[in-house]
């Protein structure tokens, strides 16, 4: 439908820039449909180290369920507001009266183009508000779980130390280490297509929020949802992985200062973990940057920056338009 609509008015870039993020959307989509089983086995895993730390309390598992359902009537609401609105702020009239004053679509089909494009945006709203948030929610979720277990594993690795029961540490962190790297290895490009599309989004309606056109009272509304889902999106993203991350290398000292906590055992313990633990895991964007907290202020400067640039182009040249 997209598609169709760029061939009638291919002159405007709002429509190129739609495009390109749905094409994105459907493309995380696909990546993680194809990822199924993956998932599946991951969750299988948290479950199993669960068992294993007894980390979630039947109080944090209430609390967890509480979180999740949260989110889910959060992106609910979310995406019936922006249904709602979209009607009601005359975007959906405005693009109906390029398609009538359009040289390019025949009369005979300007009733039948009107009717697509409601459904096109109706479609397109559904895969970037409901579709979309799902997988920041996932990822969220998965984070959360790994930072819970790795800090727990502080507690349980000085219960074992006092047992001299060294073979069970290294096994709860192999298990960790491995279900984090497999956690990484299919989720780390969705992840930051992910991000790149909500940073987008950011800028957008910042921009929007910022140097307003003249448009109506429903249409600012519109515009401070959208920035409050996709800043929303972003902290749920980048601040569990943050926190997993900063888990992981907590984690990762201690099993590299386990052998001077077992004399008899030294030798043989320091060649198990140069062999199996001297690299250093993490969740990542792409395999490229190491996900951090100081990615999130980052990110958000960035934007400002960018966001002033832009301005400051824009009312240079409508000053030149005037001249």
């Amino acid at each position: 439908m997209q598609i169709l609509w760029l061939c009638f008015l291919s002159t405007y870039k709002d429509e190129w820039a739609a495009l390109t993020v749905l094409l994105l959307q459907l493309w995380i989509y696909i990546s993680v449909f194809r990822s199924r089983t993956k998932i599946c086995l991951l969750t299988e895993e948290l479950f199993k180290i669960s068992n294993m730390l007894r980390a979630f309390t039947i109080q944090k598992k209430k609390m967890l369920k509480i979180y999740i359902s949260m989110y889910c009537l959060f992106v609910a609401f979310m995406t019936v507001f922006f249904e709602v609105t979209l009607f009601s702020t005359g975007l959906i009239t405005r693009e109906q009266h390029k398609l009538q004053n359009s040289k390019l679509v025949p009369a005979h089909l300007k009733e039948h183009s009107a009717v697509i494009l409601n459904y096109s945006y109706t479609f397109i709203t559904f895969v970037g508000n409901g579709v979309f948030a799902a997988l920041p929610g996932y990822y969220c979720f998965v984070c959360y779980c790994m930072k819970q277990f790795l800090l727990h594993f502080k507690l349980k690795s000085e219960v074992l130390t006092a047992r001299q029961d060294y073979q069970r540490i290294l096994e709860i962190y192999k298990e960790m280490n491995e279900t984090m790297i497999m956690m990484d290895n299919f989720l780390t490009l969705p992840i930051f297509i992910s991000v790149f599309i909500i940073l987008a989004g950011l800028f957008w309606y910042g921009y929007s929020f910022a140097f307003p056109p003249n448009v109506s009272y429903e249409a600012e509304i519109f515009v401070s949802m959208g920035f409050l889902q996709y800043f929303v999106l972003l902290l749920i993203t980048l601040t569990p992985a943050a926190a997993a991350n900063q888990a992981a290398a907590m984690a990762r000292e201690i099993v590299l200062s386990l052998p001077a906590w077992f004399p008899n055992q030294y030798s043989i313990i320091k060649l198990h973990v140069r062999r199996k633990f001297m690299h250093k895991t993490a969740l990542t964007f792409w395999k490229i940057y190491r996900i951090d907290k100081s990615l999130l202020i980052s990110a958000i400067r960035s934007l400002i920056s960018y966001g002033i640039l832009v301005g400051t182009l824009g009312s240079i040249q409508n000053s030149n338009n005037e001249n």
